[in-house]
């Protein structure tokens, strides 16, 4: 046997090796070059929005909408470089990507019936999501004081009698969270607006509906109003990420906090029937799937039928392997964090949303004709009777 050949074979083991190796350990290596290398603590974020620019929001509404409902809509993470802990605003990639794949994809469903507003804001990177510890919460706190700012400036500039939507789609599901517990459960004006909050692809604890949104409860039925929709949706091949969700996500607390998820049931809004259940629902009751990215905001996108079945385990709404290889998140080398370029409950959500405002007028008009009940005691003073004369 020659020196050569035993050489080649060696180099060949050894580059089997590391092929394996690096197949083995793809995802790691993944977060580790999406790793910012600056602790928070000397950390400088970049410059704060300013809500009253228009360069500050990735959508605002024309003056000359018609449209009787608003959507505050929060996109979810497009930023994933190692260089900021939060995105900064000018960033050119991650602001095509918000507008041409997040804003038609996440937002489009909502659009035909509604105003959306939709702010930029200093995203966390999508690594501070792969940890706990003080910089990732930073982060994140960093990206939420922002939505926070935006939503109130969008509440000095709407109509106060006008129904409203939020929507949050993974880090901007997580922000949301952050508004309906600021805002929606001390504020009945804001509360009899809401026509439900949609957080999609953030986990959220049931136990939350029990101290910090009491009066946001989970939305039981498709017409329910007032309430949230929340679901994970993932394939079953997708084990490490399901865990993810069910055991390292954060959540807001009453107080503001970043606290884990872990071990704690989480709500499944199963985006077919719009119900809590267990059961699984057949793609036969799939409304549609679509891929809106590239076109115009606002135009509609051919729309996929029958694609996937749905069913609730453990927090999950475990899809069916769609058929069309583009309606499935790719796998592998972090690709399954990426942002996705399609919705796959684009039109049922849509007919989702129609039902749930006819629901919310429909209560509004039975609740204007009920005259409202007086909670406190009037004290009437000496009212002497004098006889009618003759």
């Amino acid at each position: 046997m020659s020196i050569r050949f035993l050489i080649g074979g060696a180099a060949l083991g050894t580059s089997v090796a590391i092929a394996l190796a690096i197949w083995f350990f793809q995802d790691n290596l993944a977060k580790f070059f999406m790793n910012p290398r600056v602790p928070y603590e000397i950390y400088t974020p970049p410059t704060a929005p300013d809500y009253t620019e228009q360069a500050s929001w990735l959508n605002w509404p024309t003056a000359d909408s018609q449209k009787l409902v608003d959507v505050f809509y929060v996109p979810g993470t497009a930023y994933t470089s190692s260089e900021h802990w939060n995105a900064p605003l000018g960033d050119g990639p991650t602001r095509s990507v918000l507008r041409q794949v997040l804003l038609p994809n996440e937002a489009g469903p909502f659009e035909q019936s509604s105003n959306i507003y939709a702010p930029y804001y200093r995203q966390a990177t999508l690594f501070s999501f792969f940890t706990q510890k003080h910089q990732g919460r930073a982060a994140r706190k960093t990206a939420y004081e922002d939505v926070r700012s935006a939503f109130e400036y969008f509440l000095r500039q709407s109509d106060p009698a006008r129904p409203l939507i939020l929507v949050g789609y993974e880090q901007g599901g997580l922000h949301v969270q952050g508004l309906l517990i600021d805002f929606f459960q001390d504020d009945e004006d804001l509360l009899r607006r809401l026509v439900a909050a949609y957080v999609i692809d953030q986990s959220t604890p049931l136990d939350l509906f029990n101290y910090t949104l009491t009066q946001t409860p989970p939305c039981k039925f498709p017409t329910d109003v007032r309430c949230v929709v929340s679901w994970n949706a993932l394939e079953q091949r997708h084990s490490d990420e399901i865990w993810r969700r069910n055991n390292r996500l954060l959540v807001w607390n009453e107080a503001g906090v970043l606290e884990s998820v872990e071990k704690r049931p989480l709500l499944c809004t199963n985006p077919l029937n719009w119900r809590l259940t267990a059961e699984a629902v057949t793609k036969n009751q799939h409304r549609g799937a679509a891929s809106a990215a590239g076109i115009g905001f606002g135009e509609r996108p051919a729309i996929i039928e029958n694609a996937v079945g749905v069913q609730c385990v453990e927090g999950i709404a475990v899809i069916t392997q769609p058929r069309q290889s583009w309606l499935q998140r790719p796998h592998g080398f972090g690709k399954q964090w990426q942002s996705l370029d399609y919705n796959l409950f684009y039109e049922d959500i849509r007919v989702n949303v129609e039902e749930r405002v006819i629901a919310l007028a429909t209560l509004l008009e039975q609740e204007n004709r009920i005259a409202p009940p007086i909670l406190e005691e009037v004290e009437i003073g000496e009212a002497p009777i004098n006889k009618v004369p003759n």
